[in-house]
């Protein structure tokens, strides 16, 4: 029995240290091999992951969809962290923070997860710039739209004393008079097609805005 028991510890110890490492050296997934100066890197949770459109929706910017479904930035930093050796993109568009807040994460350590994304930006890519979408309504998680609202409110304030951050908001433009308009996808979380196309013209136009002309020279129709 002893020898059972020391052979089972030994078996699930092993997959246990197996299971460690692969949290520890996973990066961010990538579904474009093409690098160049018109890459954007859109991170986040299942909001960003499931934006299959996204090629279409951005063209001809070269979009890398690194997004990972159901994601907290728990999963998310040290997967970015890991990226450290790829090929910088132009900018980053972050969409991350919904899944903390509605699994009862309170906002202020939302905020202290997105400042220590920011700050892992600049040490790793310098200035690459980030443009953090506000963290959008949605009918299944209304009840976390007050919590989304202070979250949206602090990142504001956080941006001033960051290098190179930036906020676009695209909870107003799902709302009509205050009411959610048919852009969900039928689990009432993730955008539909419709939804999808109103974030792709707030990231155009943000996009336009802050990056300087050489950038959006050749990148942006």
């Amino acid at each position: 029995m002893m020898l059972a028991a020391l052979v089972f510890c030994l078996i699930v110890g092993g997959w246990l240290a197996v299971q460690q490492y692969r949290q520890s050296t996973a990066t961010l997934p990538d579904d474009n091999p093409r690098q160049g100066a018109c890459s954007l890197w859109f991170v986040g949770s299942s909001s960003m992951h499931r934006w299959t459109s996204l090629g279409q929706d951005m063209a001809p910017w070269t979009t890398h969809n690194r997004g990972i479904d159901n994601a907290t930035f728990a999963d998310l930093l040290p997967r970015f962290a890991n990226a450290k050796d790829d090929p910088r993109p132009a900018a980053i568009i972050l969409y991350a923070g919904e899944n903390d807040i509605a699994n009862g994460t309170p906002v202020r350590t939302v905020i202290r997860e997105l400042a220590h994304f920011l700050d892992l930006r600049s040490r790793m890519m310098g200035d690459v710039p980030v443009l953090i979408l506000s963290m959008k309504p949605s009918p299944t998680r209304w009840s976390s739209f007050r919590d989304q609202q202070l979250f949206n409110a602090a990142a504001q304030r956080l941006i001033p004393h960051a290098r190179r951050a930036y906020y676009a908001d695209i909870a107003g433009p799902l709302l009509k008079d205050g009411r959610l308009g048919h852009n969900y996808h039928p689990d009432g979380v993730h955008m539909n097609p419709a939804g999808y196309r109103i974030w792709a013209g707030v990231v155009r136009r943000r996009l336009g805005e802050i990056l300087p002309a050489d950038s959006l020279r050749g990148c942006a129709p």
